[in-house]
C-alpha cells in the first residue's frame, strides 16, 4: 500500500510539472504569435508608404520591448508559481511520510504488545495448569514457581510501562523529595544482575544526592535503561554503569557492547512507540515505550540524556541531572 502511494504521488508530481511546463509554453507561442502578426502588419503599413518610417521603426522597437517584458513576466511567474508548488508538494510529501511512519509504529506497537501479552500469561497458564494436573516433588514445584514469578514479573513491568507512558503524557503529578541516587542505583542494578548471564558494574562517587526526585519514576527510568542495554548486549558482555559529580550536575553513564545504534535511528529512539526495524523481524522483545518514559522522567527533573558510540562497540547513554 505504501509502495502504491508513493507511485500514485509521484505520478501526480510528474502530471503538474509537465501540465505547468505545457502551458507556459502554449502561453509563450500565443504570445509570439500576436508578436509577429502585429510585426507582419507593421511591415505591410509601411510597404504602402502609409506612415512615416520613423514612426514606424519606433513602434517595432516598443513592440519588441514589450514582447520581451511579457516573455520574462510569463517566465518569472511561472518559475515563482513552480517553487511554491514544489514547496507545497514537498510539505504534503512529509507530513504523508510522518503519517505513514506514525502508522507504522502503531502497528509495530500492536504487534508487540498482544506478544507481549500473550506471552507471560501463556507461561503462566502452563505453570499453573502443570502444577493441577500433575503430582509433583518440591524441586519441580519450585522450579515451575520461579518461572511463573518470573512471567508474572515481566508482565508487571509491562502494565507498569504502559500506565507510567499514559500518565507522564497527560500531567503526572512527581512527588519530589530528597534522594540518594547511589541508594537507587544500587536497587536498580541488583534487581537487574538476575536477568543477565554478563556482570554489571557499577562506579559510583560517594555523597550523590538529588534535592528533588521523584524516587518511582526515576527508578522506573535507571531500570529501563539498564533492562535496554541488557536486551542488545551480547551473553557475557560486561554492562557499566558510572556515576559521578561535576559541579552542580550528577551524571550517570550507562554503556553496553551490543551492536549499538545508527546515527539515523538516534533521534527516534525516544519517539513513542517508535522500535529500530519491522515487529516481524526483530529478534528483541519490547513495545517501543521504554526509552520515550526515560526521557520524559528525566525531563521532568531538568534534566537530558543522550548517547554515543561505545568503543570498539556499543552504546552509552548519558543522563545529566541538575542539583541546583
Amino acid at each position: 500500500m505504501k509502495k502504491s502511494g508513493n507511485i500514485l504521488f509521484t505520478l501526480i508530481v510528474i502530471y503538474i510539472l509537465a501540465a505547468g511546463f505545457w502551458w507556459s509554453y502554449l502561453l509563450h507561442a500565443k504570445n509570439r504569435e500576436v508578436l509577429q502578426a502585429q510585426l507582419e502588419k507593421l511591415e505591410i503599413i509601411e510597404s504602402s508608404k502609409v506612415e512615416n518610417g520613423t514612426k514606424l521603426v519606433a513602434e517595432k522597437k516598443a513592440l519588441l520591448a514589450r514582447f520581451s517584458r511579457q516573455r520574462w513576466m510569463i517566465i518569472g511567474e511561472g518559475a515563482v508559481f513552480m517553487i511554491i508548488l514544489l514547496l507545497g508538494l514537498w510539505r504534503i510529501y512529509r507530513i504523508r511520510q510522518k503519517e505513514l511512519a506514525l502508522a507504522m509504529q502503531q502497528q509495530n506497537f500492536l504487534l508487540s504488545i498482544t506478544h507481549e501479552l500473550k506471552s507471560p500469561l501463556a507461561s503462566v497458564q502452563l505453570v499453573l495448569e502443570t502444577i493441577q494436573k500433575r503430582q509433583l516433588n518440591q524441586e519441580q514445584l519450585q522450579k515451575l514457581s520461579t518461572n511463573g514469578l518470573k512471567e508474572n514479573d515481566r508482565l508487571h513491568r509491562l502494565v507498569q510501562d504502559l500506565l507510567l507512558a499514559a500518565r507522564v503524557e497527560g500531567g503526572y503529578e512527581y512527588v519530589f523529595e530528597e534522594l540518594d541516587l547511589n541508594e537507587l542505583l544500587t536497587e536498580t542494578i541488583s534487581w537487574a544482575r538476575p536477568k543477565y548471564s554478563g556482570k554489571i558494574n557499577f562506579e559510583r562517587e560517594e555523597g550523590l544526592y538529588l534535592n528533588k526526585a521523584d524516587r518511582s519514576t526515576l527508578s522506573t527510568a535507571f531500570s529501563n535503561l539498564i533492562e535496554n542495554a541488557i536486551k542488545y548486549s551480547e551473553d557475557g558482555e560486561s554492562i557499566h554503569v558510572k556515576a559521578s559529580k561535576k559541579k552542580q550536575q550528577i551524571v550517570i553513564e550507562i554503556a553496553d557492547f551490543g551492536s549499538g545504534i545508527p546515527k539515523s535511528e538516534r533521534e527516534k529512539i525516544f519517539n513513542k512507540f517508535y522500535r529500530i526495524g519491522s515487529e516481524h523481524t526483530r529478534k528483541t522483545k519490547g513495545t517501543g515505550l521504554g526509552l520515550y518514559i526515560v526521557k520524559k522522567v528525566i525531563e521532568a527533573h531538568g534534566g537530558t540524556i543522550s548517547l554515543k558510540d561505545n568503543q570498539p562497540k556499543g552504546t552509552v547513554f548519558t543522563v545529566v541531572l541538575s542539583n541546583e
